[in-house]
C-alpha cells in the first residue's frame, strides 16, 4: 500500500469517528426555564393632580443674628485639668540619629509605643521614651522586656503629661 492510500484511510476513519461521536450522541437535557410573574407597582397613594404649589419667599439675612463666639474650652485648658498621671519609661539619651531610629523601631516592632523628646539639659542629646503607661505598675511588669529590647540594665520611670 502506498502512503497516499494509508493517509486517505486514516482521514476517512477520523471523520467517521467524529460523526459517530459528536453528531449521533444524545444531546444533554437542560433545566427548563422558570417564568416568574412580577406584579406591577401599586398606584401612589398621594394625589399628584391636586397637590399644592410651594411658594418660596426671599429672606433678609439682616433679620438673623448668629453668635459665633466659641463657648467650649480649648483643648489645652481641658488637658491642663486632667487629674491623672501617665508614666513613660526613659531608655536613655542618644546623640546619634541612627541609634535613636534603631531603638525606636525595635520598641515599635515589639509592640511598645516609643517616641523621642529633646533633652532639656543638653541640646545635643535626644531622650528615647517608651509609653505612655497608665500606672507605674504597668512599667514594672514590663521592665525586663523593655530593658532586654534596648540591651540596657535599667531605665527611669518619669511622670509624663501630654
Amino acid at each position: 500500500m502506498s502512503f497516499n492510500r494509508l493517509l486517505g484511510i486514516f482521514v476517512a476513519v477520523t471523520i467517521l469517528m467524529w460523526v459517530l461521536i459528536f453528531a449521533l450522541s444524545p444531546q444533554p437535557k437542560y433545566q427548563p426555564s422558570i417564568n416568574i410573574n412580577i406584579p406591577e407597582l401599586p398606584e401612589p397613594s398621594v394625589d399628584t393632580q391636586n397637590r399644592q404649589k410651594i411658594e418660596f419667599e426671599e429672606v433678609n439675612i439682616g433679620d438673623f443674628k448668629i453668635d459665633t463666639k466659641d463657648t467650649l474650652p480649648s483643648a489645652k485648658e481641658r488637658v491642663a485639668k486632667i487629674d491623672f498621671n501617665l508614666y513613660v519609661y526613659k531608655i536613655g539619651a542618644f546623640e546619634s540619629s541612627k541609634a535613636i531610629s534603631a531603638v525606636v523601631k525595635s520598641y515599635n516592632d515589639s509592640g511598645f509605643p516609643a517616641f523621642t523628646k529633646q533633652n532639656e539639659s543638653n541640646v545635643n542629646l535626644t531622650n528615647v521614651l517608651v509609653g505612655p503607661f497608665a500606672t507605674k505598675k504597668d512599667i514594672e511588669e514590663n521592665q525586663k522586656k523593655l530593658n532586654k529590647i534596648a540591651g540596657i540594665k535599667s531605665g527611669e520611670v518619669i511622670v509624663w503629661s501630654p
